[in-house]
């Protein structure tokens, strides 16, 4: 068996790019950029009043004047206009370009209207350019405000909008399906045997992936039958780019999986990684068709864990356990915790018990699991180790 990080990095190594789609500024999607975006005029455009106000030339209130006869109203979406004199003002409103002639804006807090004369009151330390966003302070002409690269959110859909993008390229997202194996299985709706268990698995790996913006995400289920196997295999290569399978790649007399893919062509490069739960993870790649082959265990929480480990990217987040954990066995042990936060900004993270990797109960109160190296069989309370969220943050 090869360990976590080797595994992880044969994947990141050997997994397709399935090239790019332009994405409308109506579909909002969260996928990855393979463009920048670079700004097409100075931001802001033009100087910019910040406080509703009157605005007024700084010189002359530096000379000591403190009234200013209102000669206009300017609101945002107006043209820039004159000031049209020293002694005079323009009440100005959030947003509206600075007035030609002017230099200062003193918010309305700061001032009395009567008979159409603003008179400044309260004596303080005051500014050229005071409560005004100059021009191009944000960004000049032709910046690169967002690199390639980078998924799209809230933020960046709306920086792309302020730039004039209608559409961006991304990252194509793989069309994927999930498989679940076993004759065991039944669909949530039926009633089961005591022999039978509902399929559970697809469901919690489908929800993950959309949750990390995989939308295009197919089911299916195959009998532990070879014939059928292959069949269906060959056909859903050349339909899909990644096929997930759940269960059916351990070492049990009906685990055909593994055999069955490298008889049609696929490479593996995973058979067995050195962590628990997951230890029966397989990955490999069918060249012909670049299809991504993924095999993972059939205990749902191995399942869940490999997926999240190995293909769902999320940041690096660090969490501190907070209690004693002994695992003395030669794997890297992912354990699911429930977390906590602070105050003094620490993510505190609770180890929660579970007996095996079947137990996928007792994932209903975890937030993600912490990856415990296994060069160590002792992680006292309060270290520090890297965390997996079920959900992108």
């Amino acid at each position: 068996m090869i360990s976590v990080e080797d595994a992880a990095k044969l994947i990141d190594t050997h997994w397709p790019n399935w090239g790019e789609v332009p994405v409308t500024i109506e579909q909002l999607s969260s996928l990855t950029t393979t463009e920048p975006i670079f700004a097409d005029r100075p931001y802001p455009p033009v100087h910019r009043v910040m406080m509703d106000g009157i605005a007024i030339a700084w010189s002359t209130y530096e000379r000591g004047q403190r009234e200013f006869a209102i000669v206009g109203v300017v609101a945002a979406g107006e043209p820039r206009i004159e000031l049209g004199g020293p002694n005079s003002c323009l009440e100005v409103m959030t947003g509206c370009p600075l007035p030609k002639g002017a230099d200062l804006v003193i918010p309305y807090e700061e001032i009395q209207i009567d008979s159409g004369i603003a008179r400044i009151v309260g004596e303080q330390q005051r500014n050229a350019f005071d409560n005004i966003h100059l021009q191009g302070s944000d960004c000049p002409l032709r910046a690169e405000v967002l690199p390639s690269h980078r998924v799209l959110n809230g933020p960046r859909w709306g920086i792309a909008a302020s730039m004039g993008y209608a559409s961006l390229n991304c990252a194509r997202n793989p069309r994927i399906k999930l498989i679940s194996t076993g004759k065991e299985l039944i669909d949530p709706h039926q009633r089961p045997q005591p022999h039978q268990l509902r399929k559970s698995n697809i469901y919690a790996l489908k929800a993950s992936l959309r949750c990390h913006g995989y939308d295009g995400v197919d089911l299916d289920h195959l009998m532990d039958d070879r014939p059928r196997m292959i069949d269906h295999y060959q056909e859903n290569r050349q339909k899909y780019d990644v096929l997930i399978y759940s269960g059916g790649v351990s070492k049990g007399k009906f685990d055909y999986l593994p055999d069955l893919w490298q008889g049609a062509g696929v490479t593996r490069y995973i058979q067995g990684v050195s962590q628990r739960p997951g230890k029966p993870l397989w990955f490999g790649i069918d060249h012909q068709y670049n299809t991504v082959v993924l095999g993972l265990p059939g205990n749902p929480v191995s399942s869940l864990v490999c997926l999240h480990r190995y293909v769902l990217k999320t940041p690096v987040i660090y969490a501190q356990l907070q209690e004693e954990v002994i695992f003395r066995k030669d794997l890297t042990y992912f354990v699911p915790v429930k977390l906590t936060y602070g105050e003094d900004a620490v993510i505190r993270a609770q180890p929660l018990t579970i007996k095996n990797s079947g137990e996928f109960i007792a994932l209903a109160e975890s937030d993600g699991f912490l990856e415990l190296p296994k060069e160590s069989c002792h992680f006292p309370a309060g270290t520090c180790y890297r965390f997996f969220p079920w959900r992108s943050p």
